[in-house]
């Protein structure tokens, strides 16, 4: 059965615990919002993590089984991230990336404080937690979700 997913990602090298949500006949959206930046830079609305968050986005994109259909950077809040992608893509569910609450920055805690828990009008969201690959050792990327 094909399924329209999006996915949310704050996380930059998510692709390998992504792909387990992912199946081949299934289509893809990949959103990376630009969380990835200093305070300072998030307030002026920096280019250069735009273009950064674009090039993870299709990064991630490329290495998922399914159809992408599309791969971008997206708001930094994510709740806004997640409406604007499905104004354009219908999905039946939506999967969210994220670090742990002590690995965020501070724009990436500000961008994923407001963001949905359950579901997003209607659309089921699920929730993976991923450490950085710093604290890789075992267990590092062990999968907390929201049903």
């Amino acid at each position: 059965m094909t399924r329209k997913v999006l996915i949310v990602s704050t996380v930059e090298h998510a692709d390998d615990v992504l792909a387990a949500h992912v199946g081949q006949a299934d289509t893809i959206k990949v959103v990376v919002p630009v969380v990835r930046q200093g305070a300072l830079d998030w307030l002026a609305n920096d280019q250069q993590a735009f273009g950064h968050a674009e090039r993870v986005a299709e990064r991630t994109a490329e290495q998922l089984p399914g159809e992408t259909v599309d791969a971008v950077a997206g708001e930094a809040n994510v709740d806004l991230a997640i409406r604007d992608a499905l104004a354009t893509f219908p999905a039946d569910e939506i999967v969210v990336a994220v670090r742990p609450n002590n690995e965020e920055g501070l724009v990436e805690s500000i961008a994923t404080d407001s963001a949905p828990q359950h579901s997003f009008e209607g659309v089921p969201v699920r929730y993976v937690v991923i450490r950085d690959e710093l604290d890789s050792g075992p267990g590092a990327n062990d999968q907390a979700q929201a049903s």
